[in-house]
């Protein structure tokens, strides 16, 4: 007769609290583990003839293989780790890809984005993308806190109004980025740089918002296919 008591629980049988992806989710990648990292990546466990494994187990196993160590961990090639009691080719590809990200993520410079600290800079930056559009489209760049382009993204396709331009959106978008500031840009296809009234409101209503949330708003950029007008040297912002 087997004793119930010493089957381990699945994942599935754990408080959502305790589960690496809910909790991730709910507190973020930086509360997690090693091991609950690792078995976020390794997805499940593995059966065995008299119990079965938790990813949490596997994970745990696999890193008291290294002597508890990530970075000797990384260091091992998908074949190697793919011997290892519940890895498995797959699971031991899925890891060695996640460490290969991680190496060229470090390799990456930050002061490798651009630094916009002007208008003509901001220009420069972002006018390839508008270059043959017949729409407004609207862009907010979120900057880190020395004037680097943390992340683009565009807000908007169409015709440019107050009720398009959500502030709740622009602003989302650069809590999500840990953004220090925002530039916005929106083009005029026309080639007429002179701000519209709803140009003028927008950017009222994105300032005070950015102030409101200690998330400045330094320019709103019109681009056209000539040049582009800046709203701050225009004294709008």
């Amino acid at each position: 007769m087997s004793d119930k008591s010493t089957t381990t629980r699945t994942l599935r049988e754990w408080p959502e609290s305790e589960k690496p992806r809910e909790k991730l989710l709910s507190r973020g990648a930086t509360k997690l583990t090693d091991v609950e990292l690792l078995a976020i990546l390794l997805r499940t466990g593995a059966r065995m003839k008299t119990s079965s494994r938790t990813a949490i187990d596997v994970a745990r196993d696999l890193l008291m293989a290294f002597d508890n160590s990530l970075s000797l961990l990384s260091m091992r090639d998908a074949l190697e780790l793919s011997s290892i009691s519940g890895i498995g080719i797959v699971k031991a590809v899925t890891l060695s890809a996640a460490f290969e990200v991680g190496r060229r993520v470090q390799k990456t410079p930050v002061t490798d984005t651009p630094l916009l600290n002007n208008p003509e800079a901001v220009y420069r930056f972002i006018m390839a993308d508008f270059a043959g559009e017949k729409r407004e489209i609207f862009k907010v760049i979120a900057l880190s806190t020395s004037g680097r382009v943390k992340r683009v993204k565009t807000m908007t396709e169409g015709t440019l109004s107050a009720s398009l331009v959500d502030a709740r959106a622009v602003f989302k978008f650069a809590i999500l980025e840990e953004a220090a500031s925002v530039i916005v840009v929106h083009n005029h296809p026309s080639g007429k740089l002179d701000p519209s009234k709803e140009d003028i409101q927008i950017t009222k209503d994105l300032v005070y918002s950015g102030e409101f949330l200690d998330i400045p708003v330094h320019d709103h950029i019109i681009v056209g296919p000539g040049g582009y007008l800046s709203m701050k040297n225009a004294g709008y912002v």
